[in-house]
């Protein structure tokens, strides 16, 4: 814990000084939880470009704390006055707030401290920040593991504090990332016993789904960011929508960090267009809207060019003209948009699933087991209950007409019950909210229980055999261990062995006696990939991959074998 709080603030100083150089450039007025955000979306731009010729290691954090540090000494006056700022907001809290702020903030570090329970941490996440510390963007990593073409813009910056030359066991930014949107949160959950405004009790309440939450913290999952940030967008979405209150930058701004972060949410994009168009800002914004999008942009095509040979990697929109030799075999990218398969699953079996018709897949969807089946229902009950708050608040049309978008991309695409969760979160939180309305002496004691219960699986071994999404998974949640008092846990559930294994020109580490999930890598040294996979690729796809130098530095190409 006390590592993870060391980190927690080279992270705020990281992003209070990135914070400040990119707020004077959108010479906006914000509080310190939104120079934060900025300074995260700076960082993860800065991180995109650099990544491209240099790895993410000691000298990349040298002079990453030269630049943050001019960033806080030339606007010192106005990040000392944030500072100030959120701490009299604190003084004014009340005392029950106070007192759960200050156990929350308990919590996030203990549960940052220990393993992760989540399985991509263990096929790609691991792996991904090695590359990025010791090499930075590679040509055709995904030619090696298909999953490495996810690298998302949140693994970019996790790479730029996990201080990867020293330790591996530092990937706090999610903590990080819980910890300032739980104060936010409780400053506006006391701002609600003031204005008594629905808006302020929706962002008051995110910590009630702290037991869901929290199994994100202790790995670099993109998916945490979306779940938090998206909340933040359909916030400030709302409170412009009537009358202009001046956000549209920021809700810009954090629109594009989480496409960068998860390109499924793309839909996002709606909510700044009509604004745009409501409050005619086109003539005002645009300028600056082209400016930050073109570098976003930028940053994104080439990180996925790079690493994939697509632009839009999994997809090959716009990459049919694009041919270099470490581009992923087309035959990879068709495992994205049909069931993943197990080793024991071939192509065939596959195209009989596809030929399903949309009841039956439907069907199944529904009935899929564990946590699966409850969240998929959920967000079905809930798009077909919420035109009942349309009807009652015109605002709230929009977010909805999002929200189908968002449905239709992500059940068509990728139907998995984590990509609908910020939809869920959302309209549960605001129908939350209405029901607490007008009972405010409920507020807190609902806000306790359910934001502190996590204080069950933290003590205690929590059995989750009949929740959990793949068979990989762990049936019990670890619990907190004293010994991650200084030192956090190792940030891998496994302690694998690995055998070196020659394929062509490629000799890489495979875990031994992983035999039943191919996807999975482990903590183990570069290049590592499981044999399986690589044994299913040949099978069924006719492909390997091959170095393309001696150098593992100049990445990675699939060769076609021959029938």
């Amino acid at each position: 814990m006390l590592y993870i709080l060391l980190n927690w603030i080279y992270i705020f100083l990281i992003c209070l000084g990135m914070g400040a150089i990119l707020n004077s450039i959108l010479r906006t007025k914000t509080r310190l939880f939104y120079t934060l955000l900025l300074g995260i979306f700076a960082e993860m731009i800065l991180i995109h470009f650099y990544a491209i010729g240099f790895p993410i290691n000691e000298f990349f954090y040298g002079f990453n704390f030269i630049l943050a540090s001019f960033g806080i000494i030339f606007h010192k006056k106005i990040l000392s006055q944030q500072i100030k700022s959120a701490i009299s907001d604190w003084k004014t809290w009340k005392k029950p707030i106070q007192i759960l702020g200050i156990l929350l903030t308990i919590l996030i570090l203990m549960q940052s401290a220990t393993q992760p329970f989540i399985v991509d941490n263990e096929t790609y996440y691991i792996q991904t920040l090695k590359w990025l510390n010791e090499f930075g963007l590679i040509k055709g990593l995904t030619n090696l593991h298909i999953f490495f073409g996810q690298m998302s813009g949140w693994h970019l910056l996790q790479s730029g504090f996990n201080f990867g030359f020293v330790s591996n066991s530092l990937n706090d930014v999610n903590g990080f990332l819980m910890l300032i949107f739980t104060g936010f949160s409780l400053y506006h959950l006391n701002r609600f016993f003031q204005t008594r405004i629905t808006m302020d009790l929706f962002l008051g309440l995110i910590p009630v789904g702290n037991l869901f939450l929290f199994q994100f913290l202790s790995a670099p999952s993109p998916d945490l960011p979306v779940f938090l940030i998206s909340q933040l967008i359909f916030y400030l979405f709302y409170r412009n929508y009537v009358e202009y209150q001046g956000d549209f930058k920021m809700l810009f701004i954090l629109t594009l960090l989480l496409i960068l972060t998860k390109i499924t949410v793309v839909p996002l994009l709606i909510l700044p267009l009509v604004l745009i168009i409501r409050h005619q800002l086109f003539k005002s914004e645009w300028k600056y809207a082209f400016g930050i999008s073109l570098i976003t942009l930028s940053g994104f095509l080439l990180k996925n060019y790079i690493i994939s040979g697509y632009l839009f990697y999994p997809t090959e929109i716009l990459s049919s003209f694009l041919n270099p030799d470490w581009k992923a075999a087309p035959e990879m990218l068709r495992l994205f948009f049909e069931e993943r398969p197990e080793y024991e699953i071939i192509p065939n079996q596959l195209s009989e699933i596809n030929q399903e018709n949309f009841f039956q897949l439907f069907k199944n969807w529904l009935l899929e087991p564990g946590l699966r089946s409850i969240f998929n229902k959920l967000i079905i009950v809930l798009l077909l209950i919420f035109p009942l708050y349309i009807r009652k608040n015109k605002t709230l049309f929009w977010l909805y007409i999002y929200a189908l978008v968002q449905f239709g991309l992500l059940y068509f695409t990728s139907p998995q019950y984590r990509f609908f969760m910020p939809l869920i979160i959302g309209m549960s939180l605001y129908i939350l909210a209405k029901l607490l309305l007008h009972s405010p002496k409920k507020v807190i004691p609902v806000f306790a229980f359910f934001s502190l219960i996590v204080v069950v699986p933290l003590i205690f071994s929590f059995n989750v055999s009949n929740l959990k999404n793949s068979e990989f998974m762990p049936d019990k949640l670890e619990a907190y261990r004293i010994e991650n008092i200084i030192k956090p846990a190792k940030n891998s559930l496994h302690n694998f062995e690995y055998e070196l294994i020659e394929e062509g020109n490629l000799k890489y580490n495979s875990p031994i006696g992983q035999e039943e999930f191919f996807w999975i890598t482990g903590d183990g040294d570069l290049p590592t990939v499981n044999r399986r996979m690589v044994e299913y690729f040949k099978k069924w796809y006719k492909i390997r991959p091959q170095m393309r130098s001696e150098s593992l530095k100049e990445g990675f190409h699939a060769e076609k074998l021959k029938e």
